[in-house]
């Protein structure tokens, strides 16, 4: 008669190691990808952000100043005014402003200088929408994005973005 002896596996193969280290070593990569994408994405979503406020800024600043609505209409291509150091005709902080159109001017100065500050190439600008029945304005915001390798289908033709500009709209009615 035949006696089995059975011998239990005592420890790891070196072959159960390499693939489990393989494995390991994949996860982690995939985890540190996933990061660096988390990131991308929360820049992209910032910037918008501070777009929305912006817009909502200078919609704001629109309807206190009623009597000066007319003057908050303006336009510029996107190369003029993100290269121009925005500094208001009458600044209503040193000296109070008594015009409606002085307010206008000094909230827009601020207005594109807070934008300059907050977004990455930031700029903006205001149209008031033609054929509206009552006063609308078109705001639009622009920024560069790292990484954007088209034309954003979102700006308006007349902004003459370059590639690599995003744009924001948001239309108000004060």
């Amino acid at each position: 008669m035949r006696v089995f002896s059975l011998q239990r596996q005592s420890g790891s193969t070196l072959i159960e190691v390499m693939v489990s280290i393989v494995v390991m070593a994949i996860g982690l990569l995939g985890l540190a990808g996933l990061q660096v994408s988390a990131l991308k994405f929360e820049k992209s979503s910032s910037q918008r952000s501070e777009a929305s406020l912006a817009a909502y800024d200078i919609s704001e600043r629109i309807r206190a100043n009623y009597p000066g609505i007319a003057a908050y209409v303006f336009t510029d291509d996107y190369a003029t005014s993100h290269a121009a150091v925005h500094t208001p005709p009458h600044n209503c902080s040193v000296a109070p402003c008594l015009i409606a159109s002085d307010v206008a001017q000094n909230d827009i100065q601020d207005w594109l200088r807070n934008i300059q500050t907050r977004l990455v190439g930031g700029s903006g600008y205001v149209v008031q929408v033609a054929g509206a029945t009552m006063n609308t304005f078109d705001v639009t915001i622009m920024w560069s994005e790292q990484g954007l390798t088209i034309a954003d289908a979102s700006c308006p033709a007349a902004v003459a973005a370059p590639v690599g500009v995003r744009c924001f709209n948001y239309r108000t009615t004060p």
